[in-house]
């Protein structure tokens, strides 16, 4: 039987974290490819959703990702992501509706989720350490890839599995210069190709041709670890678009850090986006021992092009690529200024990569 499954149901809320609204889920029953997949705002004008075309038949996503229009946002034929801009003329503060139909060969499906739009940003300094305030996962932050869950008895989020090929919750409203620092913990660390962590996200841009859904994956400063042994720190934009202007700053080779399966470890992951570079740094320890003094990965842009897309404005966000459940909790976040920051000579930083043309299998 043809249905269409939102992941966080037919009634959902958002507030201002990133520039699109976004109501990922998936469509069981599902034939063949959609004859259309179509939603309406607030019974405005009828337009488009993506719903993945692409079965996933034995994708070694350890290894390689498999050839989809949609890139890394789907992992399975008949998932959908719903996009809609915070921007949209259609769009109300308070109570939405958006309306779905697909049609599958003879056999029509629809459904309505009703949903609240409080445009109103975030304070700048979070502190979610008591996750039990909290009813819904959607209270705590706006999933846009995979999935999350709010386990309130644990106090912690919890990625639902299995991840893959990417997981992003974002928590923060955008800002400036920021830091966060939490707990987190791997359950399964050997069955993923990078652990998370965390990112400071600035959003999804239009691929190149355009896909129906935005597949360049833009970030002010993401902290990655891996079970393998080594933690890298990235900037980007429009990674995996396609596009021209497309660019990418990582640690190569990676830093090395140990990372045991069920032990609960700390970050301090920092964000620089003044004084025209933008600069991303983290730690992670075990918990319980003094925070180490340097920095595991510490990179900035200050060699990027002039004539390069730059940021201006990032949301802190859960983040995992692969794997099983990553636990997150004591999650703090504050802004920063620039004078407690180094500086950093811009003629130290590490040359970008454009497109995909990346230095080694990362």
């Amino acid at each position: 039987m043809l249905s269409i499954n939102p992941t966080y149901g037919i009634s959902q809320e958002f507030r201002f974290r990133l520039g699109d609204l976004t109501f990922p889920g998936i469509i069981s029953g599902l034939q063949e490819v959609p004859k259309s997949s179509l939603l309406r705002l607030n019974g405005g004008k009828e337009r488009s959703f993506y719903v993945e075309p692409v079965p996933d038949l034995g994708t070694d996503w350890l290894n390689g990702y498999k050839a989809s229009p949609g890139e890394l946002r789907c992992r399975h034929f008949g998932e959908f992501c719903v996009e809609i801009a915070s921007d949209d003329p259609e769009l109300l503060v308070g109570n939405n509706r958006v309306d779905l139909e697909v049609v599958d060969g003879l056999t029509t499906s629809a459904i309505s989720i009703d949903f609240t739009w409080d445009p109103t940003p975030l304070e700048p300094e979070l502190d979610l350490g008591d996750l039990t305030k909290f009813a819904t996962v959607q209270q705590v932050g706006q999933v846009v890839n995979g999935a999350f869950d709010l386990d309130r008895a644990a106090n912690l989020i919890r990625s639902r599995a299995p991840v893959a090929p990417d997981a992003l919750l974002v928590i923060g409203s955008p800002g400036k210069s920021q830091e966060a620092t939490y707990r987190v913990r791997f359950l399964e660390p050997h069955h993923s190709k990078w652990l998370g962590l965390s990112d400071f996200h600035v959003g999804m841009v239009e691929g190149v041709p355009p896909r129906g859904i935005k597949v360049g994956w833009s970030s002010a400063g993401m902290a990655v670890a891996m079970p393998s042994g080594g933690a890298r720190s990235f900037i980007a934009w429009g990674d995996h678009s396609g596009a021209p202007e497309e660019w990418a700053i990582a640690t190569n080779p990676p830093a090395e850090v140990a990372i045991e399966r069920g032990v609960a470890y700390r970050v301090r992951h920092q964000m620089q986006l003044e004084t025209g570079i933008n600069r991303v740094r983290f730690r992670l320890w075990p918990e319980g021992l003094p925070e180490p003094k340097s920095w595991l990965c510490d990179e900035h842009d200050g060699l990027l092009p002039a004539a390069s897309p730059r940021h201006q404005a990032a949301s802190f966000s859960l983040f995992q690529h692969m794997g099983m459940p990553v636990e997150w909790s004591d999650i703090k976040l504050r802004p920063m200024s620039s004078d407690e920051f180094d500086q950093v000579d811009p003629a130290s930083g590490r040359q970008p990569f454009f497109k995909r043309d990346r230095p080694g299998a990362f």
